[in-house]
């Protein structure tokens, strides 16, 4: 009799009122589907005999697959179309278990890379250095964010999976479109996003398109000369970063998943600014004594003047997907079958050019000049191309072989072609050491590789005596290609077969919880710019690659609870431990018949615990309200898997003897976020976040750090951030709205970094952490360089580097529509 109640409990929380999103990739959240007011339990003995009735619930909350022992935070369409953001990372950055450090978004304390984007199964993330491709916001239906122990047919990234899927064509005309500006007065920011939906009146197919293009100058100071034009008062040409984001799906209007075509494509053009490129071409020098300095310009002999901003490089990346999906629907076992190529070209070059030239050089101060951080001649030294290419093929089936049991399985094989050509012009008469030069060092980087890849899986659930056990295995293939044994450090081209098992139980506690723990183990292959390089002697900007290297591993245990308080309330609360190993760091190793070297290895280990809590009204588009808190800790033994970047590259280190706190290590999180429509003319959306201190590493003044308890030892301010949008849509407007836009509204400036990476300058922040020492002796922020005078002591110059804040407050405009 206990089982067959805990079987109705069952029937009645989850086959008709809440169905699976996590084997199909056509089902997503919970969303207006009800549990079945007849659920009925039975006595074995009267079979006819109803023994109790459940009420009816309909649920509109966007809680995850009751029957799944795996965590997932839905961001679904409602939140996509009114949340006030202005990308999907900054979405994502905002759910429980992230943190975001500038522009990198850490999940459950894993690095950046480890989390990838997956659509339709297709992974979006070029293999040189996991670079997730962006997605324009209007195409999109829905971003699961799979964190807690993700199900075998999910592979690739150690801290988890965010799996996207798209809007389809609509049977009748749809255009929706939008355009958001700060007229000039603020950064210069201007973005315009566009859908269009059609029925193509050809073989019943229709079509979806849209593009999404931001362009903005930034809050950080516009050095460069200008380079855009106006024509009829709209300024063409590019800013300081654009975004131009394309997408396109063709599918059946009967049937859209019968089959799909989906292309996107990106193209990024970066202009980043860097105060040590902030002057003329000028030295610097005392005018009116030695106590209290006033530097004047004095033209430096042999070079013109120039402006040193517009001599920075200029960083460009193109990519294109295309995934072709097939699906066999109706009665029986289900069946997907796809074909995808993704493929990146990315270029850094002075100019944005694609020519490298000879290598070029930049000219610094000597180390007795007054002014020894900026720029005084010369170009950007680096010259970087890349490009990849993936073509991915798998197949995956789904059926259900008997009553309160479901399987999935699958298979696929990849094939990746990598190349790279980077060329690094030395800082002019100086080694980055600080040292004289015992032999030149390798300026050039190069590599073309390729390699095959596959995997193939299987995922269970089964349904026993009112418990619902997910099991399931995945094996990946991985080799780092036939060109291993030819690069400095020759490793092996044989391959590596990894086995990932998930196993959850899922406990129905009352109708309306559901107990929920989880085990997973996954893998993850290095990125494979860490695998080839043939240098002898490296430069001061990355260490020596080595195909040596293996998958790295997560291990992750979880116990949740979903909880349904009624049809617009969820409540989700999961507490997780994660041991990660295997990670690519960097470790000092003499080159045999060479230098000592500093080389990738997988060495490097971290662990993450914390804490998830997250409280969802939702109501369909017209109101939406979300309490989300995290606890976490996140500790290593190094953050970064080029290592501290500061001191000499080819003097012996040794590796961590304890674990620190990771750069991303907030043990605190909270956010608050609502939206409200007040009929149809008027809509607020708001969201406030806060976060706990991150932490820093203390360093002292021109000494390389030996001390290994100082690392990320103490701790910035707190965060806050309050964005705000309003719209109304007048009643004559034949349908336009018009929109107030704020970010950071309470203008809080808050650093997310102590210090930067100087290169090439080499000293600051290179041979020496400047920024680093100078936060250290004056607890003040936004970094400094040491100015020693011919007369007198050492003093700080500050700098007031912005980059080491998020941004100030913006205030927008916006016009759109929706036909």
């Amino acid at each position: 009799m206990k089982r067959n109640v805990l079987l109705s409990l069952l029937i009645a929380l989850v086959p008709a009122g809440v169905t699976s999103a996590a084997p199909s990739p056509d089902s997503t959240a919970v969303d207006s589907t009800a549990v079945d007011s007849a659920a009925t339990v039975r006595d074995t003995t009267h079979a006819a005999r109803v023994v109790r009735r459940f009420p009816e619930v309909e649920v509109h909350a966007p809680l995850y697959d009751l029957r799944s022992s795996q965590t997932v935070h839905v961001i679904d369409e409602a939140a996509l179309r009114s949340m006030p953001v202005d990308r999907l990372e900054d979405l994502l950055a905002l759910q429980p278990g992230v943190v975001a450090q500038g522009e990198e978004l850490h999940v459950r304390g894993g690095r950046t890379g480890e989390t990838v984007v997956a659509l339709e199964g297709l992974l979006l993330n070029e293999p040189i250095r996991h670079q997730a491709m962006s997605l324009p916001m209007l195409a999109l239906k829905s971003a699961n964010l799979v964190s807690g122990v993700p199900e075998a047919q999910y592979g690739g990234g150690l801290a988890g999976v965010i799996d996207v899927t798209t809007l389809d064509p609509t049977e009748k005309p749809a255009f929706e479109w939008r355009w958001q500006t700060d007229g000039g007065l603020d950064t210069r920011f201007d973005r315009v996003g566009m859908r269009v939906s059609s029925p193509l009146h050809l073989l019943g197919l229709g079509v979806m398109a849209a593009v999404d293009g931001a362009f903005d100058d930034t809050w950080l100071p516009a050095l460069r000369t200008k380079s855009q034009h106006e024509v009829a008062g709209i300024p063409l040409g590019w800013r300081a970063d654009n975004r131009l984001l394309y997408y396109l799906k063709l599918a059946p209007l009967a049937a859209p998943r019968r089959f799909d075509l989906q292309v996107a494509a990106n193209r990024m053009v970066h202009e980043p600014y860097d105060p040590m490129w902030s002057l003329d071409g000028w030295t610097m020098k005392p005018t009116n004594g030695k106590d209290a300095p006033v530097y004047s310009p004095v033209p430096l002999p042999g070079y013109d003047r120039f402006i040193a901003a517009d001599r920075l490089g200029i960083a460009e990346d193109d990519q294109l997907a295309t995934l072709l999906t097939v699906h066999r629907l109706g009665a029986g076992p289900q069946g997907t079958a796809s074909l995808g190529w993704l493929r990146t070209r990315s270029v850094y070059s002075f100019g944005g050019g694609h020519d490298s030239g000879p290598a070029r050089q930049v000219r610094f101060g000597n180390p007795a000049d007054p002014d020894i951080f900026h720029v005084l001649g010369g170009e950007d030294p680096l010259y970087r191309e890349s490009g990849s290419d993936v073509f991915a093929l798998r197949a995956d089936v789904r059926g259900e072989p008997r009553t309160g049991a479901s399987v999935r399985a699958g298979l696929g094989a990849t094939y990746e072609q990598v190349s790279l050509r980077e060329l690094d012009g030395l800082p002019f008469g100086f080694d980055p050491g600080g040292d004289p030069l015992s032999q030149p060092l390798d300026s050039l980087r190069s590599y073309q590789a390729y390699a095959p890849g596959g995997f193939a899986y299987v995922q269970g659930r089964w349904l026993n005596g009112g418990m619902i056990l997910n099991g399931g295995l995945r094996a990946e293939y991985w080799t780092a290609g036939p060109q291993a044994d030819r690069q400095t450090l020759p490793g092996d081209a044989r391959g590596f077969v990894t086995l990932s098992p998930h196993f959850g139980l899922a406990y129905p506690i009352t109708v309306r919880d559901v107990f929920s723990i989880g085990y997973v183990r996954l893998h993850q292959p290095p990125a494979r710019d860490y695998l080839y390089d043939q240098r002898i002697a490296i430069t001061n900007r990355q260490p020596l690659g080595n195909p040596g290297l293996t998958p790295a591993t997560a291990i992750s245990y979880e116990a949740a609870v979903k909880h349904l308080f009624g049809a617009s309330w969820s409540l989700q609360t999961s507490v997780f431990y994660r041991d990660l190993y295997g990670q690519v760091g960097a470790r000092a190793i003499e080159i045999p018949q060479g230098p000592t070297n500093l080389v990738y290895v997988d060495q490097d280990e971290g662990t993450a615990v914390g804490l998830e809590w997250s409280l969802i009204q939702a109501k369909g588009p017209r109101r939406r309200f979300e309490i989300d808190y995290t606890w976490m800790e996140a500790w290593g033994n190094e953050s970064r898997s080029e290592g501290d970047p500061y001191g000499t590259v080819r003097s012996l280190r040794g590796p961590a003897i304890a674990d620190t706190p990771l750069s991303w290590d907030r043990r605190h999180s909270l956010l608050f976020a609502g939206s409200w429509e007040r009929g149809q003319q008027w809509a607020l959306s708001w969201l406030t976040a806060i976060g706990s201190a991150l932490p820093w590493t203390p360093k002292e003044r021109r000494k390389v750090p030996t001390d290994p308890s100082l690392v990320n030892s103490e701790r910035m301010n707190w965060m806050e951030t309050t964005n705000l949008d309003l719209r109304w849509t007048p009643r004559a407007a034949r349908g336009l709205a018009f929109g107030l836009e704020v970010r950071n509204l309470f203008d809080h400036r808050t650093e997310h970094a102590a210090t930067e990476d100087g290169y090439p300058n080499p000293y600051v922040n290179t041979t020496y952490d400047d920024y680093g020492a100078y936060r250290t002796e004056t607890g003040d922020p936004g970094g400094a360089y040491l100015f020693t005078p011919e007369f007198g002591s050492p003093y700080w110059v500050p700098v007031h580097d912005p980059r080491m804040f998020d941004p100030p407050r913006l205030v927008r405009m916006s016009i759109g529509a929706r036909w």
